[in-house]
């Protein structure tokens, strides 16, 4: 600036007097490093009407008019999406990987054979320009594939190799992430630390009872800020971020580079297994309150908490099976909190009943409540395979039939829910062994809501096997066993499924009673997936009577309210039986009935393999029947264009599709 000392003025006074009457633009760069200084910025500010400072650092300065924006990382691919390499070539994380590679590696490209590894290589590197370069100065030595290999096992020890003109911070990321690290108060470091053990972020919520659980296994330990506070200044240091869009929770998150390096400061502390049962713990807790909530009118919340969790679900699956391989027993200040929030377990009056805080959990009990809890969801979502792999792996724990009470109610409520992916999937042998171990296991608890669910999903064995009158003796079993408590949902269920055997045997009129009555206990209890559930076999049952357009009215209610409620499973199984009403209803014209059917079973048919589910009404006698027939109105090459037709269809095009034949059908038939 060109700027002399005055005589008789300090520097500062100095510097305003010459810049007093100037247009000037002041760049400071990595200014926490002298975050101190920022009253001299003020003071300048203040002074120079002319300059405009603009400030590069990792926290804010908090002045008046200042204006903060959050440099973004590089733009990386979502992974659930399968992109050609012209396509991925337009995100700016692999965009500076290939131009990195290539300095490295001059004939280094991007092709579709490596477009997907590089894809998850800039993915888990945060997009992050430092991580991109340090990893891209590895493919002289390692191949893509490699590279991902050895980023998923462990980030920060391959990403060290920065050009030698660079500052020492910037030579390895660990240099880098230390140097901010480095800036904070060994409080704000402590839980920087903690909230490492979350995945995929977590709420202001989980951060309160993460401190309170502390708080109360270390009597006399207090915190100098609250959680809020402590958060605020992860959050102006930038080691966290704040996730938009979060309904009703205040949400924040890692990167992941960060989140290693937190991890690795935690196991040096002595803290992380502890911090890991008390995650696993947690998040048993929300998944238990979840599988009520989602029985009830607070569907959409809970579905929307547990999508937003579902990583944490995961990783607390993994520490749990882990630690119940090992045969841990859980005795930590996790364990307090637990006991002391859940109150109430869906379908088991043992594991609602209420424990000493100091007694602890084994983890084999643990893993077990965790993967029944969460399998309502998994369903709900379309995740068959991955909740018959959870509550497979669970389940595989050895177990000893001498185990505690708890853990044999654990155990015994996971087989039930399996049983019912088993049938979910078509595999009713299956359904039947599981369910008739888990009512066993039960019976000898003497717990009458759990027995009841297990006959429950025992007697939708028998039903899709065509057994309707040993349906029909197995839940009327659940509801003298039932009467023991007060549980109007699991009644709601059993009268479902004793309509569905009636309508099956030919009984439509106590069909429809049951069906009524099942109806009434979901809506007061407003569980409208249940309600959604029973309209879509009101529905197939209305087929049987020969009633198609009552059927079509019944399917296409059941399934907008599932597209509200977001409800995979539902949707595609009512989706199958709309395909079919469609095609019965024939009139006026069979072939066009059957095109739209062969549509509709194709969009189904889509929605199924991507969830790798198997409705066991497509292997029905009378349903392959009728199949058969709405297939026989058109030449092949015809119905087999629908189909592909339909497969190519989303989900809210097919339900459009579906409502607009509807109403063609309506004025059709009116002009007859």
């Amino acid at each position: 600036l060109n700027i002399q000392s005055m005589p008789g003025l300090s520097p500062l006074q100095s510097l305003i007097t010459c810049l007093k009457n100037r247009q000037l633009l002041l760049v400071l760069d990595n200014f926490e490093q002298v975050i101190e200084a920022t009253p001299v910025l003020d003071e300048l500010l203040a002074e120079v009407p002319g300059l405009k400072v603009l400030v590069t650092s990792r926290m804010g300065l908090h002045l008046y008019g200042e204006r903060e924006f959050r440099v973004p990382t590089l733009d990386v691919p979502d992974l659930h999406v399968t992109l050609e390499s012209t396509e991925l070539s337009h995100y700016g994380a692999i965009q500076l990987f290939v131009e990195r590679s290539q300095a490295v590696l001059p004939h280094f490209a991007l092709t579709n054979e490596n477009a997907a590894t590089i894809a998850q290589i800039c993915a888990r590197l945060d997009g992050l320009p430092l991580a991109l370069e340090l990893a891209a100065a590895w493919v002289r030595v390692l191949p893509p594939t490699l590279l991902l290999e050895r980023i998923s096992q462990a980030r920060l020890p391959v990403l060290t190799k920065g050009a030698r003109n660079l500052p020492g911070r910037q030579q390895t990321l660990r240099d880098t992430i230390t140097w901010s690290y480095d800036l904070l108060s060994s409080a704000e470091q402590t839980w920087f630390n903690r909230l490492g053990i979350f995945t995929g972020g977590w709420s202001l919520e989980a951060t309160e009872a993460m401190m309170q659980g502390i708080a109360a296994d270390q009597e006399g330990t207090t915190f100098s800020k609250s959680p809020l506070d402590m958060l605020e200044q992860l959050l102006n240091n930038s080691l966290i971020l704040q996730l938009p869009g979060a309904d009703r929770q205040a949400r924040f998150t890692m990167l992941e580079t960060l989140r290693e390096y937190a991890q690795e400061r935690l196991i040096a502390q002595g803290e992380y297994e502890r911090l890991r049962d008390w995650h696993a713990c947690y998040y048993l807790r929300e998944a238990e309150a979840a599988e009520i909530g989602m029985r009830g009118p607070q569907q959409l919340v809970w579905l929307a908490r547990l999508k937003m969790d579902r990583d944490n679900f995961r990783a607390a699956m993994e520490w749990s099976l882990q630690r119940a391989r090992d045969g841990v027993k859980i005795s930590t200040f996790s364990g307090q909190e637990m006991f002391e929030r859940s109150k109430e377990v869906a379908g088991s009056r043992i594991l609602s009943s209420e424990r000493e805080p100091g007694d602890g959990l084994l983890a084999a009990e643990l893993c077990l409540r965790l993967a029944s809890a969460f399998r309502p969801y998994w369903e709900w979502q379309g995740y068959l395979t991955e909740a018959r792999n959870w509550l497979g792996a669970a389940l595989a724990v050895p177990f000893d039939s001498g185990a505690e009470e708890t853990v044999r109610a654990a155990r015994a409520k996971a087989l039930s829910e399996t049983s019912r992916l088993a049938c979910l999937e078509n595999d009713q042998p299956r359904a039947v062994e599981l369910a008739e171990k888990s009512i066993a296991l039960w019976k000898q608890l003497d717990d009458p809501n759990g027995i009841a669910t297990a006959l429950l999903h025992r007697a939708w064995a028998a039903y899709a096997m065509s057994e309707y009158e040993a349906a029909k003796c197995l839940c009327w079993e659940g509801m003298q066993h039932i009467s023991r408590t007060d549980d109007t949902w699991l009644r709601a269920q059993l009268l479902f499924y004793l309509g569905a055997a009636a309508g099956f045997t030919g009984d439509y009129e106590q069909m429809r009673s049951f069906y009524t009555q099942s109806r009434e206990l979901f809506e007061q209890v407003g569980d409208k997936s249940a309600v959604a559930d029973v309209l879509k076999d009101q529905g197939a049952m209305s087929l049987l009577e020969s009633k198609y357009a009552e059927s079509i009215d019944c399917l296409l209610k059941s399934i907008e309210l599932c597209y509200k409620l977001d409800h995979k499973q539902y949707i595609t199984t009512g989706m199958c039986w709309l395909s079919t009403a469609f095609g019965m209803r024939g009139k006026p014209d069979p072939a066009r009935a059957s095109i739209l059917s062969a549509q509709l079973k194709g969009a189904a048919e889509n929605l199924m393999d991507t969830m790798g589910l198997t409705p066991w009404t497509n292997t029905h006698p009378f349903v392959q029947m009728i199949h058969q027939y709405i297939r026989s109105q058109v030449d092949e090459q015809s119905w087999e264009a629908a189909l592909a037709a339909g497969r190519a269809l989303t989900v809210e095009q097919a339900i459009d599709l579906a409502y607009q034949q509807q109403e063609s059908m309506r004025t059709d038939e009116s002009q007859e």
